[in-house]
């Protein structure tokens, strides 16, 4: 059995530097590694080995400082390496990053491709999908546990999704994406590095994978990347050390209070209105595709109607909305939400959301009507969904994005954080209709019109009959605070620091008693705490409250980037060096079980006020 590894080479995000005067990104000097998903990926193929005739080969496109990581790859186990170098690749989008790899996965016809759920510097998840869809594969995404059939013929994972997991049965060859938990986090000593650097990596050119180099690169990217924002650190600071824990409770309430009146002067808080519709405006309609959860339509679905409804201000324009799912009782719904037109699939037949057949029966609806843009959302499903159409469409697709902007040239100009969320990138695709992936809990949706009756029509689901994945059991995460965190107001956020799970009843109780969700960081749900959909960072979700406290947490930047949109950040932390206090608007120096407690009740009042969407 042959599988190959899909590795990206990044710089180590936590060490670039940023000049925002000159506004300028500080790269000299900063180190490069293996990014992490690919490195737990890579582990894990080295685990399925079974037989000398396993062969692991890992396939890495980038400059040829990049064959530094191959060679971390071979100290760990891989037996070949395989670089695809050109700088006719520089400026590749992931389209053309997915068709430059899937070229070179296809000259070694591997039985499986693993890849990382998604790269530390891009944090789209775009690659893996689009691989798969240009091979004609299927996939899963944000997998945690990977095992094979008996006769080697299947892969049996274990998928993350927003709302608990999933057991699939995936045939063979297969593009799995891996993340936290399919593998330990091992790095190669010095012996296998001496042994590792006898082994050099292939190389490929562009003209080594196709004749026709003008789809790689720039030219082959149909999205580019406008003059790039640098996001000033905008946190107050203020640090409060040798005070009693009253007298600290006292100061942030009084500045809190303060503050988040500053915070609604600057955005201009006014009374919402009901937006003007277009239903007959179906030249440069937005769609947007609906997502459902066990409560209903996820608060993100409303969150992405609202701003199509501000951008059909623009485009005078309807908006259509895309509901994947075996009925159609959110039809009403989404018309009260914001659309005017609802278009339903039963993928009853069809298969999983993110799975080949729903893909094809989706994309022949977008080339029908060739809508102005098509909306998703960041999610497990939305992410796999929207990666694999743009492959099949040749189309380009921003991941990720925290807000939307139509420029004076009526161009979509998609806002995508990077570099843990220092730089937000202007997106701008030479290719219609324009996709994009929203990041949940950062819109505002549209106020609600309940007297709307929204057109509902059927999409036919087109017959599939190539190899796809087949859903095993699907369990939901009981404790629903997770799934709160998107529209959560105010937020505990639950770090190592608060001693062992032992304490988690007595801080869900606090949290509790102001209104507060609780969240955590990725070292609390690897103890097993607490589970990994109330997870915030880089591998879990962004968040944007009106308040977040921060009890014990040390303050990587693996978390802090999931709080880049949340209004007033509380921490509270015995060590006065701790990373969090640089994150944060206040900072309180001390234990928190004798400093917590006085602070909500000074609090309470305050965020007891604080209106929670619906």
């Amino acid at each position: 059995m042959k599988t190959a590894v899909c590795m990206k080479y990044v710089p180590v995000i936590a060490r670039i530097q940023f000049d925002y005067e000159a506004k300028t990104i500080v790269r000299e000097g900063v180190p490069s590694e293996v990014n992490p998903f690919d490195l737990l990926g890579l582990v894990r193929a080295v685990e399925l080995k079974q037989s000398a005739d396993d062969q692991v080969v890992v396939i890495s496109m980038g400059p040829p400082g990049a064959a530094e990581g191959l060679t971390n790859c071979v100290a760990l186990g891989a037996d070949r390496a395989v670089l695809v170098t050109d700088r006719a690749l520089a400026g590749s989008d992931t389209l053309a990053t997915s068709r430059a790899l899937s070229l070179a996965l296809q000259r070694e016809q591997p039985d499986l491709i693993i890849c990382g759920r998604n790269s530390s510097d891009g944090e789209t998840g775009q690659v893996g999908p689009g691989i798969a869809e240009l091979m004609g594969l299927p996939h899963v995404s944000n997998v945690r546990k990977l095992d094979l059939s008996p006769d080697g013929k299947t892969a049996i994972v274990e998928r993350i999704t927003d709302e608990g997991s999933q057991t699939l049965e995936c045939p063979l060859p297969a593009v799995i994406c891996v993340t936290e938990g399919v593998a330990p986090e091992l790095y190669p000593d010095q012996a296998q590095m001496d042994r590792a650097q006898g082994i050099p990596a292939e190389e490929l050119s562009c003209a080594d994978l196709s004749s026709d180099t003008s789809q790689f690169g720039a030219e082959g990217s149909p999205t580019w990347v406008d003059e790039i924002r640098l996001v000033e650190p905008n946190r107050l600071g203020v640090l409060l050390q040798e005070v009693t824990p009253e007298e600290a409770a006292k100061e942030v309430a009084q500045s809190l209070r303060k503050r988040l009146a500053e915070l609604a002067a600057d955005t201009g808080e006014t009374t919402p209105e009901v937006l003007p519709r277009y239903p007959d405006g179906k030249d440069r309609s937005i769609w947007v595709v609906a997502e459902n959860t066990q409560q209903g339509l996820a608060h993100v679905t409303h969150e992405m109607l609202g701003k199509a409804r501000v951008l059909a201000q623009e485009t005078k324009s309807e908006v259509v909305a895309v509901l994947i799912a075996s009925g159609n009782e959110a039809a009403s719904g989404l018309g009260a939400a914001g659309a005017d037109r609802v278009l339903t699939l039963d993928n009853s037949q069809l298969g999983s959301v993110f799975g080949r057949g729903v893909g094809q029966a989706l994309a022949e609806a977008i080339q029908k009507e060739q809508p102005y843009a098509v909306l998703f959302a960041a999610t497990v499903d939305g992410r796999d969904l929207a990666a694999r159409l743009a492959a099949r469409l040749k189309l380009g697709l921003t991941g990720d994005a925290i807000d939307l902007e139509i420029d004076p040239e009526g161009r979509l100009v998609q806002l995508k954080p990077a570099l843990g969320g220092n730089v937000v990138a202007p997106i701008l695709s030479k290719t219609l209709p324009n996709l994009v992936t929203i990041r949940p809990g950062l819109l505002t949706p549209a106020v609600p019109d309940p007297g709307t009756s929204p057109a509902v029509e059927q999409l036919p689901a087109s017959g599939f009959d190539g190899p796809d994945v087949r859903l095993m059991e699907e369990n939901f995460q009981e404790d629903q605070e997770g799934l709160m965190l998107a529209k959560a107001q105010v937020i505990l956020g639950v770090g190592m620091g608060t001693g062992g799970a032992e304490n988690l009843p007595k801080l869900q109780e606090m949290a509790r008693s102001i209104g507060a969700t609780v969240a955590t960081t990725r070292d609390v749900v690897h103890a097993g705490w607490l589970p990994q959909q109330a997870m915030v960072g880089i591998s879990g979700r962004t968040i944007a409250p009106r308040v977040y406290i921060a009890v014990g947490i040390r303050g990587a930047f693996n978390h802090t980037v999931g709080l880049q949109n949340a209004g007033v950040i509380i921490a509270i932390n015995t060590n006065r060096r701790a990373v969090m206090f640089r994150s944060s608007d206040f900072g309180i120096v001390g234990n928190w079980e004798e400093f917590l407690p006085p602070l909500l009740d000074e609090l309470r009042p305050i965020l007891l006020e604080i209106d929670t969407p619906a």
